[in-house]
């Protein structure tokens, strides 16, 4: 592209250096040179904006939408909006840049109101690449002052989830027409295919959404009907106005016309909070099991965060063929009906526990993501992990022992995914990464923030973490901040040793991929460890490592405060513990760090001798890290096959689903290729069949041990 503001200082350049020799052509010197100085004067005025992010000029704080949609004719499936998005002059500019994206924009129709001055349009450009749209007008917006950009906007309606506000359908159950419906989706930037908006989190607004419609639909947003109104123009239309919504960034926007039967239900919170359960009417009797289990799992962490929702309602709209399992919007959550239509009655089935993780996941989101946002895109990781956690409670709650097994799949499937591809980190995380690149992306947050809350302990953890929610709901936080607010919970509990800070320790493990393999050296009765990355035996990359640790004969305590720390600044150190060489020492209690252990020849003597003896002397969760670390030590040929085999022996009479499942998971996906997810429903599937664990041990034994001892695993072929 040429940069004409350079062309044209070097052309002026150029007329001096000549002008003594072109003294006859004075006139027509100087008036190119005004020509030059007039374009790089306009050029500066109209110069396009492509920078990553939206510049800091303006900042809004309101929209007021009204949207018509067209739903009763099949011919015409369309929609029309106008927008007007109240901001402030942050500095003073001419020009507003927000995002559109494939939506239809009536530019000539763009309109400007401030109260100093009467605004003309100038230009509307779009930048494709970046979604922007930049709006020139005659004059600048002055700084501190407020504006009304006023929009309209519209488009035809398609199946295309990615329009962000798209149309689905079901069959009448007597008629077999079809019965349409629309709903949105505003995750991955969708709503900039909406409608004009700020897309960035850190943008936050209050929403006044009135949704027009045909008198037979009814309309769903964030928040409650306030007023049904007649539409004066359109005949059998009405205008449904809800009210306004609390500061949300507008990707937690939702709104949806149909004509869903619900059942209703109540959440005995500190803020009561009523439920409305919605489906078409041939499945609304199997909404129960989510119409009873939401308000119960919102009350269980009402009480356990003790931070109030101000929310009087939650609409859960159950659909079909939604884009994802499931939308955690402010107020409205919409579910894939294939995950969701469950009666209540009947025992607890496998498909009713896994509808309890996605309604309890959803329903931690009401905090962590909704009314605990994100500055960036980038930094989604938090909320995503923080909410994970507190799914895993809220299952350990309903189901006991759920939470311990959520807890260890996440450490295991985000340890193997990052075994796959060499390391991930979570910052900078992309906001284009696809869903498949994400899970084991929260996942992995998800087991960092339960290893920081195992050596901050709970009490400070609660502590730092319902402060930091208090001071920055429905406001902008970042992960620094959090950090601070555990730091400051830390100093206030007297639980950290002063000199070391909550951030620099988990930065270690954010900001770098892979995670660290701790290595045991027994000299006699001293014990030393020592840290490597556990993924790339040249890196020079350390962590900041909590270490628990227990002696053969003691007791598995629920504290798990470290005893000994390894740090970024010493690959190595000497515990100050004495164990005698006849007993075994075991690190990472309950399997809480996100790391790997390898022990010396004797210490796997030791550990091996105790689980074939009485493996139940060693907690579950320890022993499904054993079998998962043995394989992959084995794999990576850091270990000897008579030392694996010596350990993972006891296998066959192991009788929990933890260590089963990571040895299932640990061979076919460590051995055989198979993927995190294929792995782990191979596991679901050999635990509901239980009888088929000892069949696939045996046989894997069988084949190894008494066939042939020195066979690749990666050869192995199962019968059908």
């Amino acid at each position: 592209m040429i940069n004409y503001r350079e062309f044209y200082f070097s052309m002026f350049k150029y007329l001096l250096s000549e002008s003594e020799n072109c003294y006859k052509n004075v006139a027509l010197y100087r008036l190119i040179l005004l020509l030059c100085l007039c374009h790089v004067a306009c050029s500066a005025e109209t110069q396009l904006y492509e920078e990553p992010r939206l510049p800091a000029h303006v900042k809004p704080f309101h929209y007021d939408i009204r949207l018509l949609t067209h739903l009763e004719s099949s011919a015409n499936h369309s929609y029309n909006g106008f927008v007007k998005i109240s901001m402030h002059a942050q500095k003073t500019t001419n020009q507003v840049v927000l995002h559109v994206g494939r939506v239809f924009i009536e530019a000539r129709k763009i309109t400007l109101f401030g109260e100093t001055f009467n605004y003309r349009l100038i230009s509307v450009r779009f930048i494709k690449d970046r979604e922007y749209m930049v709006v020139t007008f005659n004059q600048s917006l002055l700084m501190g002052k407020s504006y009304v950009l006023s929009i309209e906007f519209g488009r035809s309606m398609s199946m295309d989830a990615r329009d962000g506000y798209f149309i689905g359908h079901y069959p009448n159950s007597k008629t077999s027409e079809k019965i349409w419906y629309s709903i949105s989706h505003f995750n991955r930037h969708w709503i900039r295919n909406t409608m004009p908006s700020f897309d960035e989190p850190s943008l936050k607004a209050t929403f006044n959404v009135t949704m027009g419609h045909h008198k037979r639909f009814q309309s769903y947003s964030n928040m409650n009907i306030r007023a049904v109104q007649t539409n004066r123009e359109i005949e059998d239309y009405v205008w449904s106005v809800h009210e306004v919504t609390p500061s949300i960034p507008i990707h937690l926007l939702a709104f949806s016309v149909n004509n869903f039967t619900c059942r209703y239900s109540q959440a005995a919170s500190t803020n009561p909070v009523r439920f409305r359960t919605c489906a078409q009417s041939a499945d609304v009797r199997e909404t129960s099991f989510a119409a009873q289990m939401a308000p119960q799992i919102l009350e269980f962490l009402d009480g356990l965060l003790q931070v109030a929702l101000p929310l009087e309602k939650i609409d859960q709209l159950v659909v079909n063929d939604f884009p994802t399992e499931a939308v955690e919007n402010f107020g409205l959550v919409v579910y894939s009906s294939k995950q969701l239509l469950l009666r209540e009655d009947g025992p607890m089935t496998k498909e009713k526990l896994q509808a309890l993780q996605l309604i309890a996941y959803e329903m931690a989101h009401m905090w962590f993501g909704n009314l605990l946002g994100m500055d960036l895109y980038s930094d989604i990781w938090l909320t995503e992990g923080l909410a994970g956690y507190f799914k895993s409670l809220a299952m350990d709650h309903f189901q006991s022992g759920m939470g311990r097994r959520i807890l260890l799949k996440y450490r295991e499937s985000s340890i193997m995914y990052e075994s796959q591809v060499g390391g991930i980190s979570l910052v900078p995380l992309s906001s284009v990464a696809s869903p498949t690149e994400e899970k084991p992306l929260y996942q992995k947050a998800t087991s960092l923030i339960y290893m920081a809350i195992g050596f901050l302990g709970n009490v400070t953890f609660y502590d730092g973490l319902q402060r930091h929610m208090w001071q920055n709901s429905f406001g902008s936080s970042t992960p620094d901040l959090f950090w601070r607010s555990l730091q400051l919970a830390s100093e206030r509990e007297g639980s950290f040793v002063k000199s070391w800070y909550v951030k620099s320790i988990m930065d270690t493990w954010i900001l770098q991929g892979g995670y660290p393999l701790v290595t045991v050296i027994r000299n006699g009765s001293e014990v030393f460890v020592e840290q490597r990355h556990a993924l790339n035996r040249s890196s020079s990359q350390l962590w900041w490592i909590p270490l628990t640790y227990l002696i053969e004969g003691g007791s598995f305590s629920k504290n798990l405060e470290p005893r000994a720390w390894l740090s970024p600044n010493n690959h190595s150190l000497k515990l100050n513990e004495i164990v005698p060489r006849n007993q075994w020492i075991l690190l990472n209690l309950r399997a809480v760090g996100y790391y790997r252990v390898n022990y010396d020849e004797l210490t796997w003597q030791l550990l091996a001798t105790t689980l074939f003896n009485d493996f139940r002397s060693i907690n579950v969760l320890n022993r499904a890290q054993i079998v998962s670390d043995i394989l992959f030590l084995w794999n990576q040929e850091l270990l000897t096959w008579s030392t694996a085999f010596n350990v993972l022996k006891y296998i066959i009479n192991e009788d929990e689903y933890e260590p089963l499942m990571a040895f299932v998971v640990g061979l076919t996906n460590g051995f055989w290729g198979i993927s995190t997810e294929s792995s782990f429903s191979i596991a679901k599937w050999l635990g509901i069949a239980v009888k088929w664990y000892a069949e696939f041990i045996s046989y894997t034994f069988d084949k190894l041990v008494v066939q042939n001892p020195n066979q690749n695993l990666n050869s192995l072929v199962y019968p059908d």
